[in-house]
């Protein structure tokens, strides 16, 4: 919902951040992440819309006069986003009716929004069915490691005491998240609801109460943030369509366990769901489809070339999740180490890889010496697959996430401890080799 008064930009922006300060820490926290900013939150972290100097989450949004957040950049970690809208059916008159504007990049611009509509209570009464809308990709997304997709409302922080959380709470609307493989079948993901009461029609919420489900994340007033869906939770391997269906807040509606779902209801002109955007993060990609060349100077987007500078050619910007316009190899480049266990001193090698890329193969290989320049693989993995030991060697190899998302997984650290003893010369050699694989099927 677009409300009078609602948050705009320029200062504006300045004042939520006085809220957010004064007032998010004094909510009854539930057990779900904040509307903003809550990176270590183990079920929903709110996954910033935009990244870059300017600050996490921080929406690179035109004021009229100039750009707010002039540095930053769409959170690249997105590799896709909604690009068409199979279904449309508001639950009344909006004002905000266009469904292409839920198509695209985020923009943390809170008018770009198609509008859901809200149910009064007579239509409650009558079953007449909420407002919901239907996008697809271009490709399907897949279930990987944490967060597969995610999505962004408009809401605001309430600066306002008007019922439920009050000032700082999330002034925002609330909708049911379904999915399906084909756009037949859908499948609806288990949510949580703590809210106690009804919050009236322009009250706001504590998002800590509230657990998949879209809208309980901060998207205006210059921030973007989004919130996370992971396929694991559906037991669905990869999806084609996204269904998002308004929950009008009265406590008709429930969550998975029956509890009353409660949002600011009823509420008018761009009632309901308000849907911004939907960004893809499990999509598999291949070097030549990747968004982030084609931003690029065409002299500089060559698989060798470095237009940053930091040391890392475009093909490995493209295996290390690094954006090859900005000087970040620091954390990316591949590292060793020499570690002792019970079982003696041996040589790890550490290295960064994104699972989603389906055309790359990162192979670790050893040697005991420089002068005859003969590497050994022991260990690599292959379009996208997990990295496993060579045939004939059984190193030691873990992975973690390397995101400070707490639910973002695609992006890996990986660790390859070599069990052979190190030599008496003490010196053991590592590299990495990264290739690019023929074709860019991903494994079964």
């Amino acid at each position: 919902m677009i409300q009078q008064g609602k948050i705009l930009r320029g200062v504006s922006a300045l004042i939520v951040g006085s809220v957010l300060g004064t007032w998010l820490p004094s909510l009854s926290a539930g057990p779900y992440s904040a509307a903003l900013n809550d990176p270590a939150n183990a079920y929903d972290a709110p996954v910033p819309g935009f990244i870059g100097p300017d600050g996490s989450g921080k929406a690179r949004l035109w004021n009229g006069d100039y750009y707010e957040n002039p540095d930053n950049y769409v959170n690249p970690v997105f590799f896709a986003w909604a690009d068409n809208v199979v279904a449309y059916s508001p639950a009344d008159a909006v004002s905000f009716d266009d469904p292409s504007l839920a198509l695209g990049p985020v923009t943390g611009d809170n008018f770009d929004v198609v509008s859901l509509g809200d149910l009064t209570a007579a239509n409650i009464s009558a079953n007449v069915s909420p407002g919901s809308i239907t996008v697809t990709l271009a490709k399907p997304i897949r279930n990987l490691s944490g967060a597969d997709f995610v999505i962004f409302e408009n809401g605001h922080i309430a600066q306002y005491s008007q019922g439920g959380a009050g000032i700082g709470g999330i002034f925002g609307e609330l909708a049911y998240v379904e999915v399906s493989d084909g756009g037949t079948t859908y499948v609806r993901f288990p949510s949580a609801s703590l809210t106690a009461a009804s919050v009236g029609p322009y009250g706001s919420l504590n998002p800590t109460d509230i657990y998949n489900l879209a809208g309980k994340h901060l998207n205006a007033g210059g921030d973007s943030w989004g919130t996370p869906f992971d396929l694991a939770q559906v037991n669905m391997q990869q999806i084609t369509h996204i269904r998002i269906v308004d929950i009008p807040g009265s406590g008709a509606y429930k969550d998975f366990s029956g509890n009353p779902i409660y949002d600011a209801w009823h509420t008018f002109g761009s009632g309901g769901f308000d849907l911004e955007a939907v960004g893809a993060i499990s999509t598999s990609m291949t070097y030549g489809e990747w968004k982030l060349l084609g931003l690029l100077d065409p002299a500089q987007n060559g698989e060798a070339d470095d237009p940053d500078g930091d040391g890392l050619s475009n093909l490995l910007e493209y295996a290390f999740a690094r954006v090859p316009w900005a000087a970040d190899a620091q954390g990316a480049a591949p590292s060793c180490a020499m570690v002792t266990d019970g079982g003696g001193t041996h040589a790890e090698f550490r290295f960064l890889r994104d699972e989603r890329l389906t055309d790359l193969s990162y192979e670790v290989q050893v040697a005991d010496s420089l002068s005859n320049n003969t590497w050994t693989a022991i260990a690599l993995s292959t379009a996208g697959g997990p990295v496993l030991a060579a045939q004939g060697y059984n190193p030691v190899i873990a992975e973690t996430s390397a995101s400070r998302i707490a639910g973002v997984g695609v992006l890996r650290n990986v660790t390859v401890r070599d069990t052979m003893p190190a030599p008496l010369t003490g010196k053991r050699f590592f590299r990495l080799k990264v290739s690019q694989l023929p074709t860019g099927d991903p494994q079964p």
